[in-house]
This record gives C-alpha cells, sequence and structure tokens, in this order.
C-alpha cells in the first residue's frame, strides 16, 4: 500500500472529527449545548488528561451513548467547542472593526488585542484548549482552518482598501498578521497569567501593531 500524501492525512484526521449526524429536533441541540457546556467545565477545573467522554457524560448527565451519537471520539467535541468559543471571538472582532466610532487602525488594532486578552483571562476553559489545538495532532488543522478564516475576513477588508491598506498581496499580509495574532495564545495557552503572559501580550501588541504599520495608514 502506498504511504498517505499529506493532503490524505489531513483529510483523514478531518473525517474523525466530523460529527456524526446533524441533530433535527430542538431536544437533540439541547443536548449537544449540555455536552459541551460540561466539556467546558471540565477543562475550566480538571486536569485534561482526565477528560473522557465517559466524565463529560457524567457532567452533562446525559447518556454515554447519546454522546457517541453524534460525536465519533472526545477530540470531536473539543472541536465543536473550540469552532464555537473562536466564532464568538471572530464575531466580536468584526464588531470592532465594522465599528465607525474607531477612526484609526491602531485603535482597532488595540480594542482587537484586549478581545483576546479578555478572553484568555476571563474563560478559564479557553487556555486549556487552546493548548490541546496546538498540542494534538488531529485538532492542530482545526486551529488552522480557524486562523485562515479570519485572514481571508481580513484579506477582503484590505482588498477593498479598507484601514487605508496599501500593498499587492493582502492575503499574504492578512495570514501573516494573523500568525502575530495568535502567537500570545501560542507562548502563554500552557502557561497561567502572570507578569509573564503580560510581557508577552505587551510584546505581541507592539509587534502586530509595527507590522501592520508597514501596510496601514490613517485617513490623512
Amino acid at each position: 500500500m502506498a504511504p498517505r500524501t499529506p493532503q490524505e492525512t489531513t483529510a483523514t484526521l478531518a473525517k474523525t472529527l466530523e460529527r456524526r449526524t446533524a441533530p433535527m429536533q430542538q431536544r437533540a441541540r439541547d443536548r449537544i449545548d449540555s455536552v459541551l457546556a460540561a466539556t467546558e467545565r471540565l477543562l475550566a477545573t480538571t486536569s485534561v488528561d482526565t477528560i473522557t467522554t465517559s466524565s463529560i457524560a457524567a457532567e452533562a448527565d446525559v447518556p454515554v451513548s447519546s454522546i457517541y451519537r453524534y460525536f465519533p471520539n472526545v477530540f470531536a467535541i473539543y472541536k465543536e467547542l473550540f469552532e464555537t468559543l473562536v466564532s464568538q471571538i471572530h464575531g466580536r472582532i468584526a464588531e470592532i472593526l465594522e465599528n465607525p466610532q474607531y477612526t484609526s487602525w491602531r485603535e482597532r488594532h488595540l480594542e482587537v488585542m484586549l478581545v483576546l486578552r479578555r478572553t484568555l483571562n476571563e474563560d478559564p476553559a479557553y487556555r486549556p484548549l487552546f493548548h490541546l489545538m496546538l498540542t494534538t495532532r488531529e485538532l492542530r488543522i482545526v486551529k488552522e482552518h480557524a486562523n485562515a478564516q479570519i485572514a481571508a475576513y481580513l484579506a477582503a477588508r484590505w482588498e477593498k482598501g479598507l484601514d487605508g491598506f496599501h500593498g499587492s498581496a493582502p492575503l499574504a499580509v492578512a495570514r501573516m498578521a494573523t500568525e502575530i495574532f495568535t502567537s500570545f495564545e501560542t507562548l502563554t495557552s500552557g502557561e497561567a497569567q502572570s507578569e509573564w503572559t503580560d510581557s508577552l501580550f505587551a510584546e505581541a501588541t507592539l509587534a502586530l501593531e509595527r507590522y501592520l504599520s508597514l501596510y496601514l495608514e490613517d485617513p490623512g
């Protein structure tokens, strides 16, 4: 048998994370929400190594069979929870970028960074969940997809010349900016809040501002 190509391996891993079936009734959707909420509570209060589908089922007060009806494994639950939280973050970022009260891209840039900071500080489940995205092979592609989504959104803005963008490769700039933006998450995913994480946040904010200043400018 011929070895799998990287594309085939990625496709196989992605398939193992897909929900088995879509809930058709409200009761089923409520049960999935309960499973995700239970997973978030466990991530915030216990070691990741102790979390299993059985412990999630117990926390959510549902039969294990109900979990397996929709999720093939615990990684699929993590994937859906991460996508839910990231969607909320992306929504907040879009609100900031579209808000006319910010007349400077530098103001928007700072507010966007603070969204990330608040998420890490205020949601105790997000930091261990993000760490899972970095360290688990099956989940790494989910993080990469999330980064690609926000980069595509930024590139679409900049292709229109918004934020005073000037450059020939808005998507390339957006992808690099997204990597700098998430570098704070990457560097502190296994860290507790401390002066060290404060310093890293300040450095990531400065690095992103200096990079963007090469391509963005405020209205004259």
